[in-house]
């Protein structure tokens, strides 16, 4: 019965099935039903939402709530998201490196460019103004034939960032799993030198260098919404 009136009470459910965890039930509606997460994801979850509980197997045994003292909740949005949002980047560029050797420029464009990838070779083709990437893995010798792709493709509201959709397109090429971090990562939450933003009033994109920090307010910055966070070139 107590474990009963956890799941009831509770506004969000995960249930853990051998080593993954499926939306149970959400009173917020933000998750997915029957969809997978990661615990990692879980936790992150967990710090912004009370009640959450995990399910470990039957629900008529054991219960487990997600331990998020008032002490994790107490953290600042703003600054964990961009620590989440970095590490998650840095985990996508980590993951590429680790499914290819070193790769080689094609035209000098450092969107486009192509890899080694067991016996294959994978090309990335960056479109910002579509926000996607496509990943194509191409025959070793002919280099025409394409033997698989994969795609990924910002949603309208999202952060744009070359480095994760690379490693999505990648994964879903060689028809790898894409980690519940790739797809659910935090939007980034104040402007650094090297992002492109557009203006409260609509206006750009403007790619932000590091004299504009000096030159405008960066309470003015700050509202701008930044479409592009990938920070490949930064220039003065």
């Amino acid at each position: 019965m107590e474990n009963k009136l956890l799941i009831d009470n509770a506004r969000t459910v995960f249930e853990k099935k051998g080593g993954n965890y499926f939306g149970y039930k959400s009173n917020l509606g933000d998750i997915v039903i029957g969809g997978s997460y990661s615990y990692r994801f879980i936790v992150h979850y967990a710090k912004t939402n009370q009640d959450v509980v995990i399910i470990p197997g039957d629900v008529n045994t054991v219960t487990t709530p997600v331990c998020t003292t008032l002490e994790e909740r107490l953290w600042k949005p703003g600054a964990q998201a961009k620590a989440r949002r970095d590490e998650i980047v840095e985990q996508a560029k980590a993951d590429i490196e680790v499914l290819k050797t070193p790769g080689r420029m094609v035209n000098g464009n450092t969107s486009d460019y192509k890899v080694d990838l067991f016996g294959a070779n994978a090309e990335f083709i960056v479109n910002r103004e579509k926000r996607t990437v496509v990943a194509l893995l191409k025959g070793a010798y002919s280099g025409t034939v394409v033997l698989a792709r994969g795609i990924a493709k910002a949603a309208p509201s999202d952060c744009f960032n070359v480095h994760i959709g690379r490693a999505i397109a990648l994964r879903r090429a060689l028809g790898l799993a894409v980690p519940d971090e790739y797809l659910n990562a935090p939007q980034p939450t104040e402007v650094r030198v090297g992002d492109v933003v557009g203006t409260p009033y609509g206006r750009g994109p403007y790619k932000l260098k590091k004299r504009h920090f000096s030159e405008i307010d960066l309470t003015y910055l700050n509202r701008c919404k930044i479409i592009d966070d990938s920070r490949e070139e930064v220039g003065e």
